[in-house]
């Protein structure tokens, strides 16, 4: 996706502007508006400016803009990442630096909806769960523990059209989790709209504090996994699934610890068949 201002009328002083953010763009969001108008020769005023000419209040929602349409190239974030690492100078460090993730996302954590969440997938009479991309790790762990507790999974596993015949398995009274970071997808898009005339009870869980997903969903869980700039991380959507997890065993427990016993009786029937390995 490409990024233009062909659809405005710029002054001379604003298309130097528009020329060096569309040359530079990977580089806007380490920018304040005195480095941009030392690089175009311009008036901070003139950045200033510039920016309602494009249909943003500020620098600061032209970032928002780059993140949201995907401006940021995978190799940026890379680097980034490297050069974090290199000034941790160890393993250890790098580790406890993803802990403000945890910490934003913590502060941010609403109660009641994580309560909400939790009736919503002991309640289910099947929990559906789509997870793109990295996400699919935290779906599996999800189907996994869930599974354990004796809890229904059907895993979304295609996209594109594929998606469609996993539709006609969702049913009033079941919940669909949904994985979306980033920004949202047709995939994503699709699956709100038909959860909603099927009666499916919709749980978000995404890094975005704005988006039209948290108004489509019925349960939203937000997770910090790092600025648009950045190597996203996934520690803190992993502590928040673990977190929903436990609540989750907590509130059925009876039942958790039913499927637990039963699993640990099966386990010694066929231990000498199937060793547990190491």
């Amino acid at each position: 996706m490409g990024l233009t201002f062909d659809h405005v009328k710029l002054s001379r002083s604003h298309q130097r502007v528009a020329d060096y953010i569309l040359k530079n763009i990977e580089g806007i969001p380490f920018m304040v508006e005195e480095d941009i108008a030392s690089a175009c020769e311009v008036s901070v005023s003139t950045v200033s400016r510039f920016w309602a000419e494009i249909d943003c209040r500020n620098l600061k929602e032209f970032k928002h803009r780059v993140k949201k349409e995907g401006l940021v190239s995978p190799s940026l974030k890379l680097q980034v990442a490297f050069e974090r690492m290199e000034e941790q100078g160890s393993a250890a460090a790098q580790m406890l630096d993803t802990l403000h993730y945890v910490q934003q996302t913590a502060e941010r954590l609403d109660q009641h909806e994580f309560d909400k969440a939790v009736r919503a997938l002991v309640e289910a009479g099947t929990i559906h769960v789509y997870a793109p991309g990295s996400a699919r790790s935290l779906a599996t762990l999800l189907e996994f523990r869930l599974t354990r507790f004796g809890n229904r999974i059907r895993m979304i596993e295609h996209g594109g059209h594929e998606l469609l015949e996993s539709l006609i398995h969702m049913r009033n009274g079941d919940t669909l989790v949904l994985f979306g970071f980033v920004a949202e997808s047709p995939e994503l898009a699709t699956l709100f709209d038909y959860a909603a005339q099927c009666g499916c009870r919709t749980l978000l869980i995404t890094d975005l504090a704005v988006s039209d997903m948290r108004q489509k969903a019925d349960i939203t869980l937000y997770s910090a996994r790092g600025e648009v700039w950045e190597f996203h991380s996934m520690a803190a959507p992993l502590i928040l699934l673990e977190s929903l997890i436990v609540a989750v065993g907590k509130s059925q427990e009876q039942r958790a610890l039913r499927h637990s016993e039963q699993l640990h009786r099966v386990r010694r029937q066929y231990s000498k068949w199937l060793p547990k390995r190491v």
